[in-house]
């Protein structure tokens, strides 16, 4: 090739890879932009229990299916694996049934030591409030209140609000 074409070629081939690496750091800013702007990283969809059991399904029989081509098993060696698989998944449901009443529990406990940090709080700030504000505070209290409430039902009913998506309200004060 002349030196032109090769010096051709190495230039076309030197802003491609500059393009393909100015690409990448760009998406790499924007996912941490995004990122660091919520708080926290994207949310996951949270799956209905048949799309778990579905997901499940279809992981277990990938599994199985690559197991059976690797060590090449017998039909007999495979009933016994289903077998050990269905176990572990029984063992897997008793760990997390066993853990999840305690998880329940803690959960009660911080929600009334949370409950109790606000009361005090409340009694705090009422305490330095003059006798006209206190009913104004008392409103801005029950204004906030209703805005969380308002919050929590519609993160019950898979919608996120239109800001703090993803993440908990800040406490009431």
């Amino acid at each position: 090739m002349p030196k032109s074409k090769v010096s051709a070629f190495l230039s076309v081939l030197l802003v491609f890879a500059s393009g393909a690496a100015m690409g990448a750091v760009g998406y790499r800013l924007y996912t941490v932009k995004a990122v660091a702007s919520s708080g926290q990283p994207p949310a996951k969809k949270k799956m209905s229990p048949e799309e778990l059991q579905h997901t499940l399904e279809a992981n277990r029989k990938l599994l199985v299916s690559r197991l059976k081509d690797s060590v090449k098993l017998d039909d007999q060696q495979l009933i016994q694996i289903q077998k050990i698989l269905d176990w572990q998944g029984d063992q897997f449901m008793e760990i997390r049934k066993k853990y999840q009443a305690q998880t329940d529990q803690i959960h009660q406990e911080d929600e009334h030591e949370r409950d109790h940090l606000h009361e005090v709080s409340v009694a705090k700030i009422k305490a330095i409030l003059t006798a006209d504000q206190q009913p104004l505070y008392d409103k801005w209290l029950a204004d906030r209140a209703a805005e969380h409430k308002r919050h929590q039902e519609q993160q019950q009913q898979g919608g996120r609000g239109p800001h703090n998506e993803g993440r908990r309200p800040p406490p009431l004060p």
